[in-house]
């Protein structure tokens, strides 16, 4: 199966020492260029369309390799679609100039409010970042940049999750927000996962807060759930959809160049495919999705697995969390009740190029 999607961490480093870190234990060291320049060419060798996210640690600490990626893949007329995931501190005015002029789609990490947002995502001397992740995004606006939020959620944030819907009206230049639950690896394995209860109930929140602002500002904004739900529907069979590493589509590239079937494996053996110099083990590809899906098999037997794509192996086998599962099924059972009420033609625009892997 072709590629996908290409996650590629520029670097392990960042600059700040958010409580729930997952990735906090990686190797800080940067990316040189020969090892994107081969992570790229491994996955165009195909020529088919795929989705390359840069990401970290915080990748725009890496800002000129990833300037000289975006020129390699122009010049060379590569069909990439490119994603940044960054924390949002380190935008200035020139930074997003350079990124409009790479055409790179923008994902920023906002957890709600600034009182919410600091309580985790703050820097090493303790001191909260949401004061430059806001001035970043406003950064992004002024050079007329749209973006999507990227919201973790915690048993601390759950109760304010629809801070992060009035938050993305008041920043203006906000198109889609995305929940990620906490991955319970690294840092994270010290901080409190949301239960499933909490989780239902905030999901509601926010979907009301939305159909509010909407109908008060003209405004849509969309939910990246949602939107996943909604192109669900009208897809024909089945299968884990919602996870390129479950489909055998999608890997994770180190700074060193291994590749991994997912960010979540990082620096686990079981799910090394390979290296950017070797290529992709196929056969180790195919294991480890055939795997994962073994695992997941009663997510097959959920009546709702069509239109939900199942839940995220990393969380419920690999950290041995099966309530990790429950408050995502909460998650996406929400998501699924909001798109059965959109319009035919709302949800045939949502899905007219397919649902977005990353919230950009």
């Amino acid at each position: 199966m072709p590629l996908r999607m290409m996650v590629l961490s520029l670097t392990g480093a960042c600059n700040l020492a958010c409580r729930y870190c997952y990735a906090s234990g990686q190797d800080m060291r940067m990316m040189t260029w020969g090892t994107a320049r081969r992570a790229v060419d491994l996955a165009a060798a195909g020529g088919n369309p795929f989705i390359l996210q840069f990401s970290g640690g915080e990748p725009l600490l890496a800002l000129p390799l990833l300037q000289r990626i975006a020129n390699y893949i122009r010049r060379n007329r590569i069909p990439a679609r490119m994603d940044l995931q960054t924390n949002g501190t380190l935008l200035t005015m020139e930074t997003a100039a350079l990124l409009r002029r790479a055409d790179i789609g923008i994902g920023v990490s906002l957890d709600g409010r600034p009182d919410a947002h600091d309580v985790h995502r703050c820097y090493p001397d303790g001191r909260g970042s949401s004061m430059d992740v806001i001035a970043g995004i406003q950064c992004l606006a002024q050079c007329g940049i749209e973006i999507g939020l990227t919201c973790v959620v915690t048993a601390e944030n759950v109760g304010g999750l629809s801070g992060i819907i009035e938050m993305a009206y008041y920043l203006g230049n906000v198109r889609r927000v995305g929940f990620d639950l906490l991955r319970a690896q690294g840092r994270g394995s010290a901080v409190r996962a949301a239960r499933e209860a909490d989780v239902a109930q905030a999901m509601t929140e926010v979907f009301a807060a939305c159909r509010r602002l909407e109908k008060l500002t003209g405004r849509v904004l969309s939910i990246a759930q949602e939107e996943q739900a909604a192109c669900l529907s009208q897809r024909v069979g089945e299968g884990f959809s919602h996870c390129h590493a479950m489909s055998g589509a999608g890997v994770h590239v180190d700074p060193a160049g291994r590749i991994y079937a997912c960010s979540s494996f990082v620096g686990d053996a079981r799910f090394l495919l390979g290296d950017v110099v070797r290529g992709i083990d196929v056969r180790r590809q195919e294991a480890a999705a055939r795997e994962m899906q073994d695992a997941m098999a009663s997510c097959r037997a959920c009546a709702d697995f069509a239109d939900c794509g199942g839940a995220c192996y990393a969380r419920r086998v690999e950290q041995e969390n099966p309530a990790a599962s429950d408050a995502e099924c909460a998650l996406k059972r929400a998501a699924m009740t909001a798109a059965g009420s959109l319009s035919a033609g709302r949800t045939a625009r949502m899905c007219r190029h397919g649902w977005p892997s990353t919230p950009f």
